[in-house]
């Protein structure tokens, strides 16, 4: 994942709702959300059928939501100049299988690249960050924050440029048992996506053509290989029950699709 929007507010009718932005190789094989992992049946997250792991996992019985980016380690390097032994898809799992609300509690963190882990239901916001040498936790605020692979990073371009639109159209539903329609959840944010998919594109690589500000990445990088914008997760989530939708075409407005929790 490479950008969460994340509107927390304990106090409101719809505490937590969330978009985020999946940015990988276009050939990666992967799964639309489901429940993939014998060990874990009561989660549901797309699946990469590489590692076996996920970028977003829910837990519909609590519910809680768990989300991954990759991201910058401390020395400067790239993280895929070093292998690591472990999957940091690995890690939303664990994070939604772990009832102290822990989600990091008995891992080598030493055994993965950088990341930063969103770890979130209706009460508290939590964002752990992971350098390759130290680890940062720390509650998102109330409002609406946006995640990419620097962290919370309010001068990152897509910050700038997203946040205030997104936290002046944040939607509040009400109860989410009695919605099931697009617009009756999440507002005007479909609506953002949408248009933010017909911008130009952030680039990456060898690509420099790109808006550095764009939600929506899409780079050729050379000998057929395209770095892009692969699916957008929308979630919602009250004290009792959580909504989502998920798109693999996000300039289309009629792609959504409700995923059955």
């Amino acid at each position: 994942m490479c950008t969460v929007i994340v509107g927390f507010d304990p106090g409101a009718d719809t505490p937590l709702v969330v978009a985020a932005i999946r940015d990988e190789m276009r050939d990666r094989p992967w799964d639309w959300p489901g429940r993939h992992w014998p060990d874990h049946p009561a989660l549901v997250g797309g699946r990469d059928r590489l590692a076996g792991g996920t970028w977003l996992a829910v837990d519909p019985a609590r519910p809680r939501v768990a989300a991954l980016l990759n991201g910058w380690p401390w020395d400067g390097r790239m993280p895929w100049e070093t292998a690591y032994p472990a999957s940091r898809g690995d890690l939303p799992l664990h994070a939604l299988a772990t009832p102290d609300r822990d989600p990091l509690d008995g891992l080598d963190l030493t055994r993965y690249a950088p990341f930063h882990l969103l770890d979130a239901d209706a009460h508290r916001a939590m964002l752990h960050s992971w350098d390759g040498a130290r680890l940062d936790a720390r509650p998102l605020p109330v409002g609406v924050s946006v995640v990419v692979n620097t962290g919370l990073d309010p001068v990152d371009p897509r910050a700038l440029r997203h946040t205030p639109e997104f936290a002046r159209t944040r939607p509040d539903a009400g109860r989410l048992a009695d919605l099931a329609d697009l617009a009756g959840i999440w507002g005007r944010w479909p609506d953002l996506i949408t248009a933010a998919a017909h911008d130009a594109p952030r680039s990456a690589g060898t690509d420099e053509s790109g808006d550095p500000s764009g939600l929506i990445a899409h780079a050729e990088l050379g000998g057929g290989q395209v770095w892009a914008t692969g699916s957008v997760t929308l979630l919602a989530a009250d004290r009792e029950t959580v909504r989502y939708a998920f798109t693999d075409t996000p300039a289309d407005a009629d792609a959504w699709r409700s995923i059955d929790l």
